[in-house]
């Protein structure tokens, strides 16, 4: 089967459900008036957690599978390879093309998830250069069983992040084939990734984790100009097999202890 042909005999919201990035939650549950309490949504007891800057564009995803790709937003599907003309949503495709950015052939469908940065894509964008757009991968994911598809659309947007057991805390399942931290530095060669950053989240308190955000990235590791004002947003946590994903922002917890 072809993504051609996979998108006509499922339709193409069945695809853009299937591929989107899953929900990311914050370490500690938000309380009243955006300010986190001493909760967490996650549990990563006994977990080894490995931190990546957290930046801040808009979110894109590149689909292949076989020596077809697509091209799409968080929330929508952009471009098909074949195409001429594309959406022209805050200029992601126009963006891909003019970076390099590689799409491979795959035998499997295969999405990368990456971050669309600079420029004028957010009103943050002037931490990174407003002259310049990057683009850095933070996760791959590889889906070989194709049968999810017979599903109803909400069936697979459950499938695709679903609480683990919400009698406990939020943790979040996600059916999406990750490759682990490992497999994914081996397209170091093919993309720039996400900056690793040296983090200790200590006893996990508020105050612990700001001063340690602080600490350990005090700016941003990806600036693309000098005019940059290297403001970070924070950092992503994930384990070795990207099962427990959670992030930390500077504001939130700015936030919170200002009470």
């Amino acid at each position: 089967m072809t993504l051609k042909t996979l998108i006509q005999k499922y339709g193409k919201e069945k695809i853009n459900t299937l591929t989107k990035y899953p929900s990311i939650l914050t370490l500690h549950r938000f309380g009243e008036k955006g300010r986190l309490t001493d909760e967490f949504t996650t549990n990563i007891e006994g977990e080894t957690m490995y931190a990546t800057e957290k930046i801040d564009g808009t979110n894109v995803r590149i689909v292949s599978f076989g020596d077809k790709f697509l091209i799409g937003s968080r929330k929508c599907i952009l471009h098909y390879s074949d195409d001429f003309y594309w959406d022209e949503s805050m200029d992601i495709v126009k963006s891909v093309f003019e970076l390099g950015v590689t799409r491979m052939a795959t035998e499997h469908l295969t999405i990368v998830y990456g971050e669309l940065y600079g420029g004028k894509v957010t009103a943050k964008s002037k931490n990174y250069g407003k002259e310049k757009h990057g683009f850095r991968v933070f996760d791959i994911a590889v889906i070989e069983d194709l049968s999810v598809l017979d599903k109803t659309i909400g069936d697979i947007s459950s499938w695709r992040e679903h609480t683990l057991n919400s009698a406990v805390d939020d943790t979040l399942a996600y059916g999406q084939n990750f490759l682990n931290r490992s497999e994914l530095a081996t397209y170091a060669d093919k993309y720039e990734l996400v900056p690793n950053v040296e983090f200790d989240l200590g006893d996990m308190n508020h105050q612990t984790i700001l001063d340690a955000l602080n600490k350990f990235i005090p700016e941003t590791k990806v600036a693309l100009t000098e005019s940059a004002q290297k403001r970070p947003e924070g950092v992503v946590i994930r384990n070795e097999n990207r099962t427990k994903i959670v992030k930390l922002r500077f504001e939130d917890y700015q936030r919170t202890l200002k009470r």
